[in-house]
């Protein structure tokens, strides 16, 4: 909740203008009826004065300019106010607990953040700025002028009050509950559809879009069936309401006659400022049933706004790696707090040294890196860099040393030089001697935008291949003190990736290099290799010294071989 208040702190002054804007605007529009009243008073008896002729054209002409003006801070606030809120969650991102980020999926988190900066910016343009600039100064402003021109008719008017208060009451629940279950059905409805036009491949060869069209259709039906009962009773409540006005309008006119002291003009006046007072009870009836749905789409988002972050991020020492070792030191480490994965877990990986990690699946070798990367936090334990404990260092400012390549290769929605180079300048000259190292030169001839050349989200228009091999292009332009390959070769054929890897392995001889091996005949020019089996470290040694040991590495080996 401190960042939403930190972003409408930001915009205080529009909102105050927006706000005031919208008072005068509304309270212009009801001043004008009155002198309007007076004006059809004075006229009959000849004493209609220019003063009031000016007056009330400065009324009519004044709130039709603001109304222009008021567009810009609207439109400022409305789009302003969702990006703003949208904004926060790269922020969040920068800085959540790595644990708290794994309990989301992606496709789930961009639509938490999407409805809930969309609910929150309509809770607050919609609902509150509209009560506040716009509902509240008509009805007390409504309610003063008809109470000037005639105080008894305040009781009929509150008893109308109400009436429509208890009905709103009632409907208000029926809309809400109706909405809810609109908004659930269609969630449901576009995972289903979106699961269709997403696994084309997987459908049609398992003849899924029949069924899957009947589910949609039934879903379809079921959400028209409750649209059009929910249209219903709205239109129940705008009939009901529009009846009470009118009877009130009645009233208004049979107390003039058996009273005979209303002039035309207060007849008119009071008239016109029933629709006025009532109105805003009106669009409160709708307003607020948003209001109410969109207060679970805000918690969602809130939620996860409010997930614990990694403190480590930007607090703790600014380390330069240069030269040490990485040891770690009686760790400790469990997923579910009770089967320990690693425990008294002791390691050093050498200086300047290319180290091989290698396991079977599970053994814990993608979350050793993760450890040391600062992402995952251990149970108990150190990891030291040189001398200095992770645990004292900003992630921030190591990260900067640091070149990391998953397995699933980090492609985004851009151009080639973009994904290569990110924002450095680069000469063309440069980038083509890299690609060649990576075996992409071939790729790169054949693309007609060269490195303008648009990739797609997640690099959609390349291989898995050439992901990878653009992904490992980029190490070159990093500079890099530790370099982590994490199965970063798994999609190249075996010829490709030896090539690519005896390159890369010459071009950083100096700096600390750790790879998760896919293939193990990938690994022979590395210095060390690390055998994992169940978050231990069972052999370790040069490839030739773990063959020749005939231990669970040349077990290994033997199974890849075969």
């Amino acid at each position: 909740m401190k960042a939403i208040i930190g972003v409408l702190k930001q915009k205080r002054i529009l909102l105050l203008y927006y706000i005031l804007l919208g008072v005068v605007i509304n309270s212009l529009n009801l001043v004008s009826i009155s002198f309007f009243q007076e004006i059809i008073d004075t006229y009959p008896k000849g004493l209609l004065s220019w003063r009031n002729i000016v007056i009330y054209s400065l009324l009519l002409i004044v709130p039709a300019i603001f109304a222009y003006f008021d567009n810009y801070p609207h439109q400022q606030l409305f789009e302003g106010l969702y990006l703003d809120f949208k904004l926060l969650s790269i922020d969040k991102i920068s800085r959540i607990d790595y644990s708290n980020y794994q309990k989301y999926g992606v496709g789930q988190l961009i639509q938490k953040i999407e409805e809930g900066a969309l609910a929150l910016r309509n809770s607050i343009t919609n609902f509150w700025l509209t009560i506040i600039r716009e509902l509240v100064p008509n009805v007390f402003l409504s309610l003063f002028l008809i109470y000037n021109l005639e105080k008894r008719l305040l009781f009929y008017i509150l008893m109308g009050y109400i009436f429509v208060v208890l009905t709103t009451t009632f409907l208000l629940k029926k809309l809400y509950s109706i909405k809810e279950n609109i908004l659930i059905d269609q969630e449901l409805f576009n995972k289903k559809l979106v699961r269709g036009l997403m696994e084309m491949v997987l459908f049609r060869l398992n003849n899924r879009y029949k069924s899957e069209s009947r589910i949609l259709s039934r879903n379809a039906s079921s959400i028209t069936n409750a649209r059009t009962k929910l249209t219903m009773i709205h239109e129940l409540f705008f009939t009901i309401f529009g009846l009470i006005i009118n009877l009130l309008k009645i009233v208004v006119l049979v107390y003039a006659i058996f009273e005979a002291k209303l002039s035309a003009g207060s007849i008119v006046a009071i008239v016109t400022l029933l629709g006025k007072a009532y109105e805003p009870v009106a669009i409160f009836n709708v307003i607020y049933v948003d209001y109410k749905l969109n207060k679970l789409s805000i918690q969602r988002y809130l939620d996860f706004l409010d997930c614990k972050d990694d403190t480590h991020i930007y607090y703790g020492k600014s380390y330069d790696l240069k030269n040490d070792d990485i040891r770690i030191s009686e760790l400790a480490f469990s997923y579910n707090k009770r089967n320990h994965l690693f425990e008294d877990f002791n390691l050093t990986i050498k200086k300047n040294c290319t180290t091989a990690f290698v396991g079977s699946s599970g053994s814990g070798k993608s979350t050793i890196i993760k450890i040391i990367l600062g992402l995952i936090k251990p149970d108990s334990g150190e990891i030291f860099f040189g001398n200095v404990k992770l645990s004292e260092l900003k992630l921030e400012y190591l990260y900067k040393q640091i070149s990391y390549l998953p397995q699933e290769s980090p492609i985004f929605d851009g151009t080639l030089r973009e994904n290569i180079v990110l924002n450095k300048e680069i000469c063309d000259e440069d980038i083509i001697n890299v690609l060649k190292k990576v075996e992409l030169l071939d790729f790169y001839t054949k693309l007609e935008l060269g490195f303008d050349t648009e990739l797609g989200e997640k690099g959609i228009v390349v291989s898995g291949g050439e992901r990878q091999r653009i992904s490992l292009a980029r190490l070159y332009f990093d500079n890099s003190e530790l370099i982590i390959l994490d199965e970063a070769t798994s999609a190249l054929d075996n010829i490709t990736e030896q090539k690519v890897l005896n390159r890369l392995l010459g071009e950083f001889k100096n700096k600390t290099i750790i790879i998760i091996a896919h293939r193990l005949e990938s690994i022979k020019g590395v210095d060390r290799i690390i055998v994992f089996n169940n978050g231990e470290v069972c052999e370790s040694g040069s490839f030739e010294e773990l063959l020749n040991l005939r231990g669970g590495f040349y077990k290994l080996y033997k199974s890849h071989v075969k």
